[in-house]
């Protein structure tokens, strides 16, 4: 993916709209429900991605001020698996803190992601 995006072009420039056949064809492969969707026009611009697994539900929040929520839940009984918020300052700290959220659904469901690196680690 390309990080010389800014916030504000993949948020109010829609610019997040053109990773969507990856991501939708990506998750629909492991069963986990996806959608995009974008914020009523605001003082305080944003996009939702959601997820959806059999246990758990996921949102990530992304602000056009580069603040971000990662959420993850049990359906069952609504306690949190992750709730984190994030101050990034460029959209390469997102793209690599995001996927935190739907690897997780995939985890809890039993999946073994020991070949999947961790986005926050240091090669």
């Amino acid at each position: 993916m390309p990080f010389e995006e800014t916030f504000h072009n993949l948020i109010s420039g829609r610019g997040f709209d053109r990773y969507q056949p990856g991501l939708i064809s990506r998750w629909r492969a492991f069963r986990i429900g996806y959608s995009l969707s974008y914020g009523k026009p605001t003082a305080k611009p944003s996009l939702c991605l959601d997820y959806e697994s059999e246990n758990a539900i996921g949102r990530v929040t992304l602000w056009e001020s580069g603040e971000c929520d990662l959420e993850v839940m049990d359906v069952a009984t609504g306690a949190d698996f992750l709730r984190e918020h994030h101050d990034f300052t460029t959209p390469h700290e997102f793209f690599h803190a995001y996927p935190k959220v739907p690897l997780l659904l995939r985890k809890l469901r039993g999946e073994k992601l020991s070949q999947i690196p961790d986005p926050n680690e240091q090669a």
